[in-house]
């Protein structure tokens, strides 16, 4: 077990005013972790260097989390960044156990997607192996491999996005083990902001969907011959010119599709922080 900051709150302020100065000085920046001397990503600066590992070893935070950072603040729209960046330090306590947190993230991810109703019985099975995890010896790797292909299987005879199908992919990304890993979180993470790109639209039934694809499809192969020759061409413009009304319902739907996934996006920070401010509950 370990305890954020070692439980020293010198460790920790000493963090929290490099990240400031950092913020300060326009050399904190988000997007992929990144260290160049001057400055980089919040994992970047804090460490000097991308080792999700060395940051969880010098400031005690699990290396699943640790690993998330950066990838939270590049989720944030660009103004709240440095905010979420200073908040993922400043909320929380020296000594706080932090060792639940990740898998706390993983059960509200999953119970969002409907995993806990909708992918059972594999869902309960995926979380006896979190618990098992947590005891000595911890699971083999045959015993994830072999949960994970049967929740595959399982998805793969699903109606193609239904809720269930959803729920079970979802259940297959998080079958890894968890208190290692330095991806699952960040995985899950972006397969449930992708996952609100497929949500039915009461506007666009599937029907009308399926008709509008079909006729992308049938343009995008009238026009590969003169694709092929380099010349550029318009298939957007082609499909309004032939079905107006399809057209533009389907470019409807997908800027409400762009609008979930951006607000979902924008949500990440605020579920990570609300966990790890409040680590026990």
């Amino acid at each position: 077990m370990t305890f954020a900051f070692g439980g020293d709150p010198t460790v920790k302020a000493t963090l929290l005013a490099r990240l400031r100065r950092h913020a300060e000085n326009g050399t904190l920046r988000t997007g992929t972790t990144q260290w160049d001397g001057v400055g980089g990503s919040p994992l970047g600066v804090s460490v000097q260097g991308g080792d999700s590992s060395d940051y969880a070893r010098r400031f005690g935070y699990p290396v699943p989390l640790a690993s998330l950072l950066d990838p939270m603040t590049a989720y944030a729209c660009p103004e709240a960044a440095r905010d979420y960046a200073l908040e993922w330090v400043s909320s929380v306590e020296p000594g706080a156990d932090l060792s639940a947190v990740p898998l706390r993230i993983v059960r509200h991810l999953l119970s969002d997607l409907g995993a806990d109703r909708l992918a059972k019985p594999y869902y309960d099975d995926l979380m006896s192996l979190y618990e098992e995890e947590e005891r000595d010896p911890a699971p083999p790797r045959r015993a994830w491999s072999h949960l994970r292909g049967a929740i595959e299987q399982a998805a793969a005879e699903a109606p193609s996005n239904s809720d269930r199908h959803v729920a079970l992919k979802a259940c297959a990304n998080a079958c890894w083990p968890l208190k290692t890993s330095r991806s699952l979180l960040t995985s899950l993470f972006a397969f449930w902001v992708q996952s609100a790109t497929q949500m039915p639209d009461p506007h666009f039934d599937a029907g009308r969907r399926a008709r509008a694809i079909a006729m992308l499809d049938r343009i995008h192969k009238e026009t590969q011959p003169e694709r092929d020759k380099g010349k550029q061409i318009d298939i957007p413009a082609i499909f309004r010119s032939r079905e107006p009304a399809l057209a533009e319902a389907f470019e409807a739907s997908l800027k409400r599709a762009n609008a979930r996934f951006i607000e979902r996006a924008r949500a990440v920070p605020q579920i990570v922080l609300a966990h790890l401010a409040d680590p026990s509950s």
